[in-house]
Parts: C-alpha cells; structure tokens; sequence
C-alpha cells in the first residue's frame, strides 16, 4: 500500500535521501520512496522560464507492506524524526488516489520519453547521483500541451491534463499553469499544473 509522510515543506527531498542512506539495509521494510514532482514556469521578462517543484508540497509518498515497522523507524532515528510533521504525519493512501498518482506518474512518464531535461541549477538537488537521476525521473510531471479557443479558453490538452480537463477551475495562461479540482486525502483537494503553450521553449 501507498502512504503519505508529512515533512516540512521544503524539506520533502531531504527526507527521501535520508531514508534511502540511512534504511539502506531495511528495504524488506519498504519498495520505494519518493516526492512527485512537476515542472512548471515562471515568466521572466515576460517569457516563460521553467523549474521543479513538489507537487503535493510537504508530502513524500512511501510503498510498504509494513507500515507499523516502518513509521517505527522513522520515529527511531533523530535525524528523520526532526524531519516529520507535527500533526497526522503518516497515513494511508485509497486505492483510487493511489491509482490517480500512478496514472499521472505515466504520463509524466511518457511526456519525459519526448522532452529531455535541462540540468540546471534547479535540477541539482532533485537528482542527488546519475542512479537517483533515472529513478527519480518517474515521478516528475511535465508541463502539459494546450489549445485554446478564441476566448482564450482551453480546449484541448495533451499529458496528463488532457484526462483532467473538466477538472480545471481556474486557468491562468500568462503564469502557464491550470487549477484541477480532484478527490484525494479524503476530501476535494486543488493541485496547480504546469501547462506550455505552442513556441514555449523548454530546454
């Protein structure tokens, strides 16, 4: 099963390679562990300049079998155990939020198999070595291709937002990014993706 680990936000990778170095001889306890990212865009004199951000901002996303043990052992070692939430920092993920994340990871996926990554100095810190380099690369969302209409509404859409497009409730074309109102965490949540229109450079 999926859980949620709660840190503090900015701190979200830091505790994924603090797992990693540390549970290195405990992987029996966990599959994987990661940060879902996306790639999203800042206008810089007036034209779109793209970085990476967590996706959900605070949480890191953990596959095990055991979570008891597992929770158990984040709290045991001080320098996870600084590294956690204050309230509710672990729990359980549902089947269909489970299979959402997976679905979103697949085309951010598919959309990294077309666009290649720029290694700037943003990237330094998401891919800590060349092994993390092509494992971390699952979980990065790219910024979805969109059409708009004359009303400057968006029409259609390629990635993941093109299975997402009746979610959007606010679009905002110059800052390159769409709200999306979905289920997750129990209740109706908004998460902000990154979106590129025709000429927007991404190297």
């Amino acid at each position: 099963m999926w859980y949620v680990i709660q840190t503090i936000t900015g701190k979200e990778q830091e505790l994924v390679n603090t797992i990693k170095q540390v549970m290195i001889y405990e992987r029996k306890k966990y599959q994987r562990c990661f940060v879902i990212y996306q790639e999203c865009a800042y206008r810089v004199h007036g034209v779109p300049e793209f970085h990476i951000e967590p996706l959900f901002p605070s949480y890191v996303f953990a596959e095990t079998d055991t979570p008891e043990e597992f929770f158990l052992e984040l709290k045991r070692v001080p320098r996870m155990s600084k590294l956690l939430g204050t309230e509710g920092c672990f729990w359980s993920i549902h089947k269909k939020e489970e299979e959402f994340l997976l679905h979103m990871m697949q085309e951010g996926k598919r959309e990294n198999t077309v666009l290649e990554l720029k290694q700037n100095e943003v990237m330094r810190g998401f891919y800590p070595n060349e092994e993390g380099k092509h494992q971390d690369k699952e979980y990065l969302i790219r910024p979805s291709l969109v059409q708009v209409d004359e009303d400057g509404r968006i029409k259609k859409a390629d990635g993941i937002l093109g299975c997402y497009i009746d979610k959007i409730v606010k679009q905002r074309l110059r800052k390159r990014s769409v709200v999306i109102e979905v289920p997750f965490g129990g209740k109706k949540r908004r998460i902000r993706l990154g979106i590129r229109l025709e000429g927007d450079s991404v190297e």
